[in-house]
């Protein structure tokens, strides 16, 4: 990331100048391809800077936005800087619950870190129109299949990142079916709303002091349906725990994540829909690092060289959950 020893200065200058705090110390903890963030110690507590690329900057607005809107359990924004394209966030945990569980997960937390999340879905589903208007891209279903066709299309990109000829190929004869799992979701009247892309235990915080569960990173954020966000964060619990999609506890979890909207379908049909999305997760996971991969390329440091062959593997697991899914209608 440019600049973020200024963006760093810009912070300094403003808890001590304007909010009248002394700053104790200072320190990275987390330096990537796009965010950099440091805990800032100060005599009133912690706080945290985070500097992004320009087309991420979305998320103090996002952040005020949910603020507005009575959501709870997420950070404060206390000051920006556009021209930075930084901005200061109140602490609001201690500990990630991944970091927490170390492998062996805690079912009452992870349950209510889900809980906490789908809560923030269901507040927003009537403020699409206003979400958009904040510039979060429409991955709705009626445009996602234009979006995985512009997506397919990229055959330099897509080369580029580990595709062979012929899986892209495969990729082009299977835009029907794309189209024709969306429509099958669309028919449940599922209603969208925001969706944080990378939702997982990682971005729940403990808070020690009072036990809640923090949802953050609201960067990567989407309006489309919330049942793509909630497959994503059962595949990194599976990816980074001890659990398996075959193991009771997974099943729960599943459970978990669509019963906020048990006063419309009962459990099976909501699990249902919840394995219709699933199949589109290796499309929508996608999406998410091209994103990634556009808003940093005139970094130093990029995506595609940090996290190399992401796109592919999305696409590869879309191919393989279509095959899979055929041969068990």
């Amino acid at each position: 990331m440019k600049h973020h020893t200024k963006a760093l200065q810009w912070a300094i200058e403003d808890l001590t100048s304007r909010r009248k705090v002394d700053v104790l110390s200072h320190k990275i903890v987390v330096e990537t391809s796009y965010s950099i963030v440091y805990q800032i110690d100060t005599s009133q507590g912690l706080v945290y800077l985070k500097q992004v690329p320009k087309p991420l900057f979305l998320e103090p607005y996002t952040l005020r936005f949910l603020h507005e809107s009575q959501c709870r359990h997420i950070p404060e924004v206390i000051a920006e800087n556009k021209q930075l394209q930084c901005f200061i966030t109140t602490s609001c945990g201690d500990i990630s619950l991944r970091h927490l569980f170390q492998g062996q997960i805690n079912m009452d937390m992870l349950k209510r870190g889900i809980d906490i999340y789908t809560n923030i879905q269901r507040q927003l589903e009537d403020k699409t129109d206003a979400l958009l208007a904040m510039k979060l891209p429409d991955w709705r279903l009626h445009q996602f299949p234009t979006h995985y066709e512009a997506l397919i299309n990229k055959t330099s990109l897509l080369k580029h990142d580990g595709l062979t000829s012929k899986e892209i190929e495969q990729l082009h004869k299977l835009v029907p079916t794309c189209v024709r799992l969306c429509e099958k979701i669309a028919q449940y009247k599922i209603q969208e709303t925001i969706s944080h892309c990378d939702i997982h235990e990682n971005n729940m915080l403990l808070d020690k002091k009072t036990k809640a569960i923090n949802i953050i990173d609201w960067g990567e954020t989407v309006v489309t349906h919330p049942f793509f966000s909630l497959n994503g964060c059962l595949w990194n619990i599976t990816y980074f725990n001890k659990i398996k999609p075959s193991d009771t506890e997974y099943h729960e979890l599943q459970s978990q994540c669509v019963s906020m909207w048990s006063t419309q379908y009962d459990n099976s049909t909501l699990l249902k829909i919840l394995n219709l999305t699933r199949q589109l997760l290796g499309i929508y996971a996608a999406l998410s690092y091209e994103r990634l991969y556009q808003m940093t390329q005139n970094e130093s440091y990029t995506v595609q060289q940090e996290h190399p062959g992401s796109i592919a593997g999305c696409l590869r697991s879309f191919l393989s959950d279509v095959s899979i899914s055929k041969e068990n209608p």
